[in-house]
């Protein structure tokens, strides 16, 4: 047996060294998502935009194409940016007025990207003065194991214009898709401004051909009455994905989100799998502490869902599962620890901006203790009941609340002639055509119903006919997917009726008084708009 001493282990030690040294040494990888530890740290980025007087006068002239511009992030130097302004009908502000921004590091070949981000927003905060409502809808939503776009802060400059606090914000890109779902393999949808599913929506990322095939089949299968839809929906989408995304967004009280208002979101849709919903646009949570997460959401996917007992019960359970989220004592100390950083930031420059901060932030915070509350309760309740609606029995519609689905029109209620009305007018005459509508919902049961309302017009002015030659637009009565016969022009008191049909066991109908156009004015006379159960 051989004996080996120190020296010869020594030896083995030395040769081992040695042999390593000697190796070619091999690059570790790059991580597989470089940005997490930067949103990790909630860092409050240091952003200077700097625009050529050419770029200046492009984005006032056309806010939405990217300019050229360079770029500092904390002190780093990006050459030939892309950056374009941002936002929808609240939050869009122009070039001189505090806008968002949309920064697109690779959109004019550049190759450097910023913590692995090629793409990100600045969102100016316009509807959230305390910057967090966007941090709390990502936090609750990862939370829930679901996916949603990464938020951290940023001081930013327009020149050597101080701009103030922004929301530093995760874009929807193909880093995005590759940290999610592991793929690029699909269709990424934007809902745009106020599309549903069966609008022509706009990719945003994904594969470089776009198909449109996969969506239009997702919106005609929500259509109609179909007994067998459960089983179909549960082939199509992320069932239980979506049922917590639904529950997520009326917990929230992200009213402005897709399943309440169509409006707000992304849409994946993979070439192998199923349909996935992506919350964006959470700049407005906890506005209504008592806002209803039972009444039944009138998107048309999330109608369609929750129409199956089935899905609806799941919704239920769901709804109790993510209670705990929303505790005062579990989202309030993270509140305070950023709101506090922050505030610290403003504070070193100006104390004006830091207490208006400090402020919203304590507003934030007693808004979540007060949803909490309702929350609490709302889970417990009872399922609510259709509307019982004898037949013939008119029921007036009191209750209409306006919405905007484009910029430059106004709807408001005033008197004409002593009556009480709902006026929708649109501005002056533009390219683009106009379009919102006084709108209300109403739960109801298996039948046929009418909505009933006189309507009175002036200068109504349709949109052009679209690619197929078909006309659109006018005023009208809608119910869900139904309409009434339109008006043009300029006319009196006139009866309009608006026939729909429910044949499911329950059913939230949007109903909505209706001006689409190039210009011109409507109004609804109040005292007439009526709801009447016709028939089984």
């Amino acid at each position: 047996m051989l004996h080996h001493g120190p020296w010869f282990l020594l030896r083995a030690v030395l040769l081992a060294t040695a042999a390593l040294a000697a190796a070619p040494a091999q690059q570790a990888e790059p991580p597989r998502d470089p940005a997490a530890a930067f949103f990790a740290g909630a860092p409050i980025v240091a952003v200077q935009i700097l625009l050529s007087d050419a770029a200046r006068a492009s984005l006032k002239h056309d806010a939405r194409a990217y300019v050229e511009a360079d770029l500092r992030l904390d002190g780093k130097p990006f050459a030939k940016v892309g950056v374009k302004l941002k936002g929808a009908a609240g939050s869009f502000r122009e070039l001189d007025d505090r806008p968002g921004f949309t920064v697109h590091l690779a959109k004019f070949g550049g190759k450097e990207r910023f913590h692995g981000l090629r793409r990100f927003h600045l969102n100016n905060g316009a509807q959230d003065d305390s910057r967090l409502c966007e941090w709390v809808g990502h936090e609750v939503f990862t939370a829930a194991g679901l996916p949603a776009p990464r938020v951290a802060h940023a001081r930013v400059r327009l020149g050597d214009q101080e701009l103030g606090l922004y929301v530093f914000r995760e874009s929807f890109d193909g880093g995005f898709l590759r940290r999610v779902f592991d793929t690029e393999q699909g269709w990424l949808y934007d809902g745009g401004f106020c599309q549903d599913v069966d609008a022509e929506l706009e990719q945003d990322a994904g594969e470089a051909k776009p198909d449109l095939g996969p969506l239009q089949a997702l919106a005609e299968l929500c259509r109609g009455i179909d007994t067998g839809r459960a089983a179909k929906l549960a082939a199509a989408i992320d069932v239980a994905h979506f049922v917590d995304f639904m529950a997520l967004e009326a917990m929230l009280g992200h009213w402005d989100g897709y399943c309440g208002n169509a409006n707000n979101y992304r849409l994946w849709l993979p070439s192998r799998g199923k349909a996935v919903f992506l919350p964006h646009g959470m700049d407005q949570l906890f506005g209504d502490s008592e806002a209803s997460v039972l009444d039944h959401p009138t998107a048309l996917v999330a109608s369609a869902m929750q129409q199956q007992p089935v899905y609806r019960k799941r919704y239920r359970e769901r709804l109790r599962v993510h209670l705990p989220l929303f505790a005062p004592d579990r989202l309030q100390p993270k509140l305070a620890a950023i709101g506090s950083k922050l505030e610290a930031a403003l504070r070193a420059t100006d104390p004006g901006p830091a207490d208006s901060l400090a402020a919203a932030v304590r507003d934030l915070q007693e808004r979540i203790a007060a949803r909490y509350t309702s929350l609490h309760a709302q889970v417990a309740a009872p399922e609510p009941k259709p509307l019982p609606l004898p037949f013939g029995s008119p029921l007036a519609l009191k209750k209409w609340h306006p919405a905007a689905e484009t910029e430059g029109i106004e709807l408001e209620p005033e008197r004409l002639q002593g009556l009480a009305v709902l006026r929708a007018k649109i501005g002056a005459r533009s390219d683009e055509a106009r379009r919102g509508a006084f709108r209300t919902t109403v739960l109801l049961g298996p039948g046929r119903y009418e909505l009933r309302g006189n309507v009175r017009c002036s200068d109504v002015v349709a949109p052009p006919k679209d690619d197929d030659g078909n006309e659109h637009g006018g005023v009208r009565l809608c119910a869900g997917d139904a309409r009434s016969e339109r008006r043009l022009g300029s006319t009196g008191w006139e009866a309009m009726v608006c026939a729909f049909e429910v044949g499911e066991f329950q059913r939230t109908i949007e109903l909505a008084c209706e001006l689409h156009g190039m210009t011109g004015t409507a109004w609804f006379r109040l005292d007439t708009l009526q709801l009447v159960r016709v028939g089984r």
